[in-house]
């Protein structure tokens, strides 16, 4: 897999998509700063004064069969993610269907995105975001609604570049497991960080409390009316009471 470092960009998922529209192949593309990152929902990434090591920003661009299932993708990297990081497993959680919470507060999130390419292949990007150092003092936390946590209190010799050293093989192997398996071997991984598990929550407008997820990544909902699958999709997940 390519590997191409930006001092600066809009964005390393705009710069992955248009490298996968030129016929470019598997690519790791990370960037020191980003004036136009995004999240899910059309939401801005802040990290856009990011440098010195304050954020790690990249994406993971490959191309995948165009009829292979993609859900739960977010979930198999986020466990890929989080194991690489946390290897045993006591602080990093994960809530569906896209974020990393380290202590209680965001780390980082997940957004994957794909273009249409020719002979039934599909161009998958998929952009990760993670908080290296802790804010400053001046920061504005308000800005933050799930809170800010930094990977530097996790392990104080975190560095974007050895952070991605760490993460790279990782996402490469797990991408391969996934173009075959699909989402079922993460299942209990991801089960291990639910942050959610148990815990009554909103999907979208409908409440209930979160029982895990399926096989195929969608999130268990019990509801009045039963056990509801929920796909990810344009869906968000809001806690609604403490753990």
């Amino acid at each position: 897999m390519e590997r191409r470092h930006l001092a600066e960009c809009g964005s390393t998922n705009t710069e992955a998509l248009q490298h996968l529209r030129d016929g470019g192949g598997p690519l790791l593309v990370s960037a020191s700063r980003q004036t136009a990152g995004r999240g899910r929902l059309g939401r801005a990434w802040l990290t856009d004064q990011a440098g010195n090591d304050a954020a790690l920003t990249f994406s993971v661009a490959v191309t995948l069969p165009a009829e292979l299932d993609l859900s739960g993708l977010s979930l198999a990297v986020g466990c890929t993610v989080a194991d690489a990081l946390d290897p045993d497993g006591e602080r990093i959680r994960l809530k569906w269907p896209n974020d990393l919470f380290l202590d209680g507060a965001k780390l980082g999130g997940i957004l994957i995105e794909t273009v249409p390419l020719p002979d039934q292949r599909r161009g998958v990007v998929i952009g990760i975001g993670l908080n290296l150092q802790p804010l400053p003092p001046e920061a504005d936390r308000g800005a933050f609604a799930s809170g800010h946590a930094a990977l530097q209190s996790l392990d104080p010799s975190a560095t974007a570049g050895a952070t991605l050293d760490r993460l790279a093989p990782a996402l490469r192997a797990m991408l391969a497991d996934f173009e075959t398996l699909g989402f079922a071997p993460w299942q209990a991984a991801f089960g291990r960080r639910d942050l959610a598990a148990g815990r009554r929550v909103r999907v979208g407008d409908q409440p209930g409390v979160a029982r895990g997820v399926s096989p195929r990544g969608e999130l268990l909902l019990e509801t009045a009316a039963g056990v509801l699958p929920m796909s990810g999709g344009e869906l968000s997940l809001r806690l609604e009471t403490s753990p």
